[in-house]
């Protein structure tokens, strides 16, 4: 499969990939408040007009500057006149060329991960005509990940920004991929949006940071491949090595092999699908870094021992985390304590089965403990209908011996093949499909519609178009109109502000 054009929201600085690409005008000068996280500030002169790259040498558009934590930096000129769009799109495709041509990529990749802004609505003078820069910037980015073969990531922050570029993108980003496959990802995007869904994560979903599989965790930390392996065996060859090594001292070597900066497209993907409910085996801490960049700083929890305390999303990590290395769950001993202290736990996840569909992602579904939570939660659930027992979860695997197999679970295997890097790739274009699909069913749909800077978006939708037009009659109201004391005004205010018009506030 060649390279794949992908469409993310959240913090652009936060992604593990090969290369970033950082916007800057015909001089070189970049926004230094949005990239200083990204750049180096002795290589920067800095006046009143924002930070000019020191002797820049490059006859390109393009110039690479020093890395950020092991992702090349390119510096993209984006001011291009009135053609702007057109120019812009051109200089990102070659500059992405250039950089794919260098096969060397992250560990857990088996492609090149080159990722971009919205470039072109800063210094580009671009921000008032998104429109013309997304139809022209899509299918670039597109083309070239395909002729390059190479992972191309658009990375945006802004949720309007998210929504139009999502409405823009054909289905034929997805060619190759199995239809019955495509109609699952759909499916569960459609539940995505409507509140549906709920998430439970295990360690493929990490892979490609570069961190091992529970296989893997335990190769290392012990130095030499187990004689044996299987999920259900695995707590208890963990519980044969932390007897030789100590329990402390073992659980401290999985923390620290474990920690990780970043995120990785799939953990952007998920966050980005607004689920409020999500469970994970994993220690690290990627998921809720992109839930930060997606919901905000302390818009969530994260449960260990405790539950939730609503209306706030939640994630439960049931077998501990990286920053309380005692509180990992991985050794048969550690199973046993969790059985015993934390029932109400494994009655959360059984609440998830019975009361929405669960998507399993990159889990191994040989746990113990989930082993019997599914048996009880099947034994409930032999009472429904006919038709809703076997529609409750949904298994993502990477590959068919990456998981055990439960009846009335339905599994969708990333890749027929054992290489765990290659399905986890798979994987992600999978979640993109379904992040696709959610956005197109999600109440944010059109939240750029009243959004002036949008407008040409909608320059060859006249439905949308009219529409806009109908409701901007109603934005134009006057302060003093009587309808706005009407009692039903502060919901039309509402839809008005969810569509990208002004708020109570901006009216003035």
């Amino acid at each position: 499969m060649n390279g794949h054009f992908f469409v993310l929201r959240g913090d652009l600085t936060q992604l593990k990939c090969d290369a970033i690409l950082v916007p800057c005008d015909g001089a070189w000068n970049v926004v230094w408040d949005h990239w200083s996280a990204l750049l180096q500030e002795h290589e920067f002169d800095f006046s009143m007009s924002g930070a000019r790259l020191r002797n820049a040498t490059s006859a390109d558009h393009f110039c690479d500057v020093s890395p950020s934590e092991g992702r090349t930096i390119r510096l993209v000129m984006t001011t291009f006149g009135t053609r702007g769009h057109q120019s812009v799109a051109k200089s990102v495709a070659d500059a992405i060329r250039s950089l794919a041509q260098d096969r060397t990529f992250q560990p857990g990749r088996v492609k090149p991960l080159i990722a971009l802004p919205l470039v072109g609505t800063g210094f580009g003078g671009l921000q008032h005509r998104r429109g013309e820069l997304i139809k022209a910037l899509l299918p670039a980015l597109a083309e070239v990940a395909e002729e390059a073969d190479a992972d191309v990531a658009l990375v945006l922050f802004d949720s309007r920004d998210h929504a139009a570029v999502q409405s823009q993108r054909p289905e034929e980003h997805w060619d190759g991929f199995d239809p019955a496959h495509l109609e699952i990802a759909d499916n569960l995007g459609r539940r995505a949006a409507h509140k549906e869904l709920s998430l439970f994560l295990g360690s493929g979903v990490s892979v490609p940071l570069g961190l091992p599989d529970w296989r893997g965790l335990l190769s290392e930390v012990s130095g030499r491949q187990p004689k044996r392996f299987s999920p259900t065996e695995a707590p208890e060859i963990a519980q044969e090595i932390a007897d030789e090594l100590g329990h402390v001292e073992f659980h401290k070597t999985v923390a620290e092999r474990l920690e990780t900066m970043g995120v990785a497209p799939a953990h952007l993907l998920l966050a980005g699908l607004g689920v409020r409910q999500a469970v994970t085996t994993n220690y690290d801490t990627a998921y809720e870094a992109a839930l930060t960049t997606t919901l905000g700083v302390d818009r969530f929890q994260v449960l260990t021992r405790e539950l939730a305390a609503q209306p706030k999303p939640w994630l439960l990590k049931i077998h501990g985390d990286v920053a309380d290395p005692a509180t990992i769950v991985i050794t048969s001993d550690d199973y046993t304590v969790l059985t015993e202290q934390r029932g109400a736990l494994h009655a959360v996840v059984e609440s998830l089965l019975m009361t929405s569909h669960l998507m399993f992602v990159g889990y191994s579904m040989g746990d113990p403990d989930f082993v019997e939570s599914a048996d009880r939660v099947r034994t409930v659930r032999e009472l429904a209908s006919h038709e809703t027992k076997n529609d409750f979860a949904t298994i993502l695997a990477l590959h068919p011996g990456a998981v055990s197999t439960h009846p009335d679970f339905r599994t969708v295997a990333m890749s027929p093949g054992q290489n765990d890097k290659d399905a986890a790739r798979t994987l992600e274009i999978f979640l993109d499909r379904i992040s696709w699909a959610a956005s197109q069913h999600s109440d944010g749909s059109h939240s750029y519609l009243l959004d002036p800077n949008y407008e040409d978006l909608l320059a060859e939708d006249p439905d949308n178009t009219r529409l806009r037009d109908l409701l901007a009659e109603l934005v134009a109201l006057p302060a003093n109109d009587p309808a706005r004391r009407s009692t039903g005004w502060k919901f039309v205010q509402n839809l008005i502000t969810e569509l990208g018009g002004p708020t109570p506030h901006e009216a003035g």
